[in-house]
């Protein structure tokens, strides 16, 4: 293993230092709980990095603020890259973030299909071209190709090409390319950095997570014998294609007790079980909270590595998405007790 170098120290005491800024579930509770309007709410994250930046714009609306929210992501992880950290440390910041150009490109295509506005998110390579607008009008697989060559993403562009029309059939074949692509590419980052092994690991317990969501809501839905085994990409920390299609055909309860020798038991078991008394609904708001206390535990103990790199991304999208959960959640006036669970800051 090659050892962790203190040329890390730097970056990652300033990542430490803004972890201690990002908006907690305590105060996420106090927005639903309390808040009556988006200013409202963003008084209450008045003391955090993001309550800053959200306050600078006054946005009145759910829709403005998931806009800002985006926004404000994009810009913090460029405010990360500005710190002229290791060079290692900025590619992994490039290729984790093409995870937001492959969404792009994915709604995009949907958005040529059923002929409807493409939601981008302003986050990754191709929005720091400044051509989201023009992937954003895409009409056919060669007019994609040409704007994520322009973007200087022409890896991508290999799962488009081998297709001449983008139809609803061909549609799921070029996400599952997509998908597939980006994590070969991000694996292949984290293999070329100080702490592989343990990056990698991380890297394959998000993947198993991946696929244990998709069976799990197969079972939930009563198609589990549709589980696409050969749709889960092979490097995954325990779980195999193999395993996946032994899965096919399994309710929630007999797919965890064939994962009994696993650390994933007890968190399937708990799915089992109140996804007969809740539903399906059920399986993202428990995975998503033990994937990162999982991931946690094993990346951030790490200060002088690309490991605390690795965690802050992770933290930085949750902290976000539990934001929008709240603010969604204070807009609608949904009960505090269906939503809470979903906050997943602070574990």
């Amino acid at each position: 293993m090659r050892l962790a170098s203190n040329r890390f120290a730097f970056l990652t005491a300033v990542l430490k230092a803004r972890e201690a800024k990002g908006v907690d579930r305590d105060t996420l509770e106090e927005i639903i709980l309390r808040a009556g309007s988006m200013a409202e709410a963003v008084d209450f994250m008045k003391d955090t990095d993001l309550g800053g930046f959200l306050a600078e714009y006054g946005a009145a609306s759910f829709d403005e603020m998931d806009d800002l929210l985006w926004k404000y992501l994009g810009r913090y992880f460029g405010r990360i890259r500005k710190l002229r950290p290791d060079p290692s440390v900025v590619r992994l910041i490039e290729r984790y973030l093409h995870r937001y150009d492959v969404a792009n490109i994915i709604s995009a295509l949907r958005a040529a299909v059923f002929q409807r506005p493409a939601h981008m998110i302003p986050v990754g390579t191709l929005f720091d071209q400044g051509l989201l607008n023009d992937l954003s009008r895409v009409q056919s697989p060669g007019e994609a190709v040409s704007v994520i060559v322009m973007g200087g993403m022409a890896e991508y562009a290999e799962p488009i090409r081998r297709t001449t029309e983008i139809d609803r059939r061909s549609l799921r074949q070029v996400e599952k390319g997509l998908d597939q692509l980006y994590l070969q590419k991000l694996r292949e980052t984290l293999q070329n950095m100080d702490d592989h092994e343990i990056l990698l690991r991380a890297h394959g317990i998000i993947l198993d997570y991946q696929i244990l969501g998709m069976i799990l809501r197969a079972a939930g839905s009563g198609a589990a014998s549709a589980v696409d085994g050969g749709g889960a990409v092979s490097g995954g920390y325990l779980l195999t294609p193999d395993m996946v299609r032994e899965f096919a055909g399994l309710k929630a309860a007999e797919i965890a007790a064939m994962l009994e020798e696993t650390p994933y038991h007890a968190m399937v078991q708990e799915i089992a079980r109140q996804i007969e008394q809740q539903g399906a609904y059920v399986i993202d708001r428990i995975m998503d909270s033990d994937l990162i206390m999982r991931i946690r535990e094993l990346l951030s103990p790490r200060p002088l590595s690309p490991c605390a790199v690795l965690w802050h991304l992770i933290f930085k999208e949750y902290e976000v998405r539990s934001v929008r959960v709240a603010l969604k959640a204070m807009e609608d006036r949904l009960p505090p007790g269906e939503v809470k669970d979903y906050l997943v800051v602070g574990l």
